[in-house]
């Protein structure tokens, strides 16, 4: 149940109320919704019907009254109360302040405060706040899978209590977490162009085929080498369980080498990964689908292939000893409507977790979306001992990968 009701929630139970009342046929009544004139046969037949309608709708009434009193009062709780949350900032930031943030103070009178910083300097604060018992940022939103694991086994971030946010197991599985709730969903995949002479891509491992003739580009990027070995690897046939135990940097290289003199540009940026598809630069891309959505926006040759790509939740979780778990609480609902959700993803480019936005999205935005049942079947969601495993090998990774990149 949500701690804080906000006027949205009071809105559905008066249209509910509203349709009720609207069920009772109209004509002069009695107290108890039976018609007090004269009734031919045909309407004596209908009291008894009318009579029990009369005493459920009653019933629905109150409970309708006491929900709406009850949302009330906890959305009046929130106000003039305030959590701070981290954000990595950039077009994230901004999606998150215009779908989520703002109209969430508008319809509650709570503050919701984000504070920017990179990654390595939330971690040093959160561990720092967390250490000292003196929780200044109440909670992490836009926190990336592979740091879940860490943060769980050095206790900065709590279990979330699922009672108090309905709504979640409307969410793909494979996205559900203990530990947080789930804001975005990043896939790392590939796509291609959509023309004459370029053969469509059925999966991720096509990418990696040199029969099928086309120029490509992957990251030059140190901190990518895990996401291009992973799916090197995969669509070579080596199982989860077995890259859990730890990545065959050798065999991922030779796996590249087939189709090395068909990379013709290297991204090192999210722009330029963007950019390169919109100029139709390169006709396949080793990328991160928001990009890629992003380049189909603006040049809609740009198709999606999500068959063996791998999947990175983002997640909102709350910092261990946060005083203001209620206004979480509520932020999180409010942010798994799937309208607002739909918003989000039009602003930041990437899926939002509920597949019910996904039915408020534009149709060319649509195929681009991951977390539907079609999309689910074939990405792989990535478990902890694989995150853990490239946690432990991303430097080892990052540097062989960029020595073979500089070749």
């Amino acid at each position: 149940m949500e701690r804080a009701g906000s006027s949205f929630a009071i809105s559905r139970v008066n249209l509910l109320v509203a349709s009720t009342q609207r069920a009772v046929p109209e004509g002069p009544t009695d107290g108890d919704c039976t018609p007090s004139l004269a009734q031919t046969t045909k309407e004596r037949s209908m009291k008894s019907t009318l009579k029990a309608l009369s005493h459920h709708t009653r019933l629905f009434g109150i409970t309708a009254a006491l929900i709406m009193l009850c949302s009330a009062t906890q959305a009046a709780d929130l106000k003039g109360k305030e959590a701070v949350l981290w954000s990595s900032g950039g077009k994230y930031t901004t999606a998150l302040e215009e779908a989520y943030v703002k109209p969430f103070e508008a319809e509650t009178g709570a503050k919701i405060r984000l504070v920017e910083a990179d990654v390595d300097a939330m971690i040093g604060a959160v561990s720092a706040q967390v250490k000292a018992g003196n929780v200044e940022w109440d909670g992490l939103s836009g926190l990336d899978a592979p740091y879940m694991p860490k943060f769980i086994k050095d206790g900065l971030i709590e279990k979330i209590d699922v009672s108090k946010i309905p709504g979640l197991e409307k969410l793909p599985k494979a996205l559900r977490s203990d530990y947080g709730v789930p804001v975005l969903n990043s896939v790392v995949t590939v796509s291609y162009r959509n023309a004459d002479n370029i053969a469509p891509l059925k999966s991720v491992k096509d990418f990696f085929d040199p029969n099928i003739k086309g120029a490509r580009v992957v990251s030059s990027l140190a901190g990518e080498a895990q996401m291009v070995c992973a799916l090197a690897l995969l669509s070579d046939g080596v199982s989860v369980e077995e890259l859990s135990k730890g990545f065959d940097i050798d065999r991922c290289l030779k796996i590249v080498d087939r189709i090395k003199n068909q990379i013709t540009a290297y991204w090192a940026n999210g722009s330029q990964m963007a950019q390169l598809m919109i100029d139709n630069s390169v006709d396949y891309c080793l990328c991160w689908d928001g990009r890629i959505i992003q380049a189909a926006q603006a040049n809609p040759q740009w198709k999606i292939q999500h068959n063996g790509g791998i999947q990175f939740p983002g997640y909102f979780t709350y910092t261990k000893g946060t005083k203001n778990a209620d206004v979480l609480d509520a932020f999180a609902v409010y942010m798994l409507d799937p309208k607002r959700q739909a918003e989000f993803t039009k602003l930041v480019g990437y899926s939002s977790p509920n597949p019910d936005s996904v039915a408020y999205l534009p149709d060319n935005l649509k195929p681009f979306i991951s977390v539907t049942p079609e999309a689910q079947a074939v990405l792989t969601a990535l478990p902890d001992s694989l995150l853990e495993a490239m946690s432990r090998q991303q430097v080892e990774l990052g540097r062989a990968w960029q020595a073979y990149v500089g070749k």
